[in-house]
């Protein structure tokens, strides 16, 4: 199944692109991701989690990036994981490209996703899949915009405020598959009834 998604980044696009392309500061961003092994500097591997109710699937698996051109702002990503309790497996092809929009960024993005076993089912519901795809791009596009704030330091962490109460720690990054379905689902009703597309 193929997937079209985009967001915008506060950057020009030469930093936008700098930031795209560090792996490990990105990682953080992504709900779910945890990167667990930086091979080289383009192959990776690391762990995604979605949990759907009481079910948690956890995908172990590796990403290569690929076709990386500078000059045009684009590249892709082949990545590929198996369900650890062998549930199944997806596979996925990602190729991006960023667009200059005044003092931001665009960033487009063209999936090619396939999965196997019994976690193919989700696949049957394809227009459900890209909502679900977009509301997961959204959380990782204001994660990222956190990162390039002046403020944010190179290594994602976020700098101690001495006056500022303790935040809890996040105990879990999984993707929460229940509260993903029905915002999704609010939006593909907000297209259908409102006839556009739900930003």
């Amino acid at each position: 199944m193929e997937m079209q998604n985009s967001f915008t980044v506060p950057a020009d696009i030469a930093t936008a692109w700098d930031v795209l392309m560090d792996v490990p500061r990105i990682a953080p961003c992504m709900p779910g991701a945890e990167l667990t092994e930086v091979v080289d500097e383009s192959h990776f591997k690391g762990n995604a989690k979605l949990r759907v109710g009481p079910v948690q699937l956890r995908f172990a698996g590796e990403a290569e990036l690929t076709d990386v051109d500078p000059e045009a702002r684009t590249a892709r990503v082949s990545a590929k994981g198996n369900d650890t309790k062998g549930r199944g497996a997806a596979q996925a092809d990602v190729t991006f490209s960023l667009v200059e929009e005044g003092a931001s960024t665009r960033v487009d993005i063209n999936t090619d996703l396939n999965l196997t076993g019994s976690v193919a089912q989700y696949g049957r519901a394809a227009g459900l899949i890209n909502e679900i795809a977009a509301q997961i791009i959204a959380e990782f596009a204001k994660n990222l915009e956190g990162q390039l704030s002046p403020a944010a330091p190179a290594d994602g962490t976020v700098p101690a405020d001495a006056d500022a109460p303790a935040a809890a720690p996040v105990a879990d990054n999984s993707i929460s598959g229940i509260s993903l379905f029905f915002r999704a689902l609010g939006a593909m009703i907000r297209r259908w009834f409102g006839g556009g597309r739900a930003s």
